[in-house]
């Protein structure tokens, strides 16, 4: 198995535990509070969370922070390895130099937790902005990467589907 396979394969796991440990701290509407974007918006959604629900939403985010390197890993080797799948040196090129840029989404995802963690004890136009803008170059980015792969692995399909024709 090739190295970056065995790589992102190793991210996603980590990626998908990590996930299931997180997910009774999540509550469903916590994409909501990270792109609320205004006092009122982030108020009504906290407004809806008992003393409880805002508790686990504050160790859901705290466990975010480690989530942050398991998913960053796992979108980076996904790029890799679907960038060698696609055997386009372009593509693996664009990859290997670019792969930085998926550490950028997991620092605007940091500090879209720590303006997201102020805001349960204090909810200030700073803090929802930050946190709507950090979320939004955040999810652009993982949003740009999967598009990515999927080109190299539909990229990496066709060729193999025209090098069997060919050699019929």
């Amino acid at each position: 198995m090739p190295i970056p396979v065995r790589n992102f394969l190793f991210a996603l796991g980590a990626t998908v535990v990590w996930f299931f440990i997180m997910r009774p701290f999540t509550p469903p509407n916590i994409i909501a509070f990270e792109l609320a974007g205004t006092v009122d918006a982030a108020q009504a959604i906290i407004s809806n969370w008992s003393a409880e629900q805002i508790s686990n939403v504050r160790t859901g985010i705290y466990l975010d922070f480690v989530f942050i390197f398991a998913y960053c890993s796992a979108f980076m080797y996904a790029s890799r390895a679907a960038a060698a799948f696609s055997g386009i040196d372009f593509f693996t090129t664009i990859a290997h130099q670019s792969a930085w840029v998926i550490w950028i989404a997991g620092t605007c995802d940091a500090i879209e937790n720590i303006c997201l963690l102020n805001a349960l004890n204090e909810i200030t136009e700073r803090n929802v902005a930050i946190a709507y803008y950090s979320a939004t170059v955040k999810f652009s980015i993982l949003l740009v990467t999967l598009v990515f792969v999927l080109i190299c692995v539909t990229a990496g399909f066709f060729r193999k589907i025209t090098s069997q024709i060919a050699k019929k």
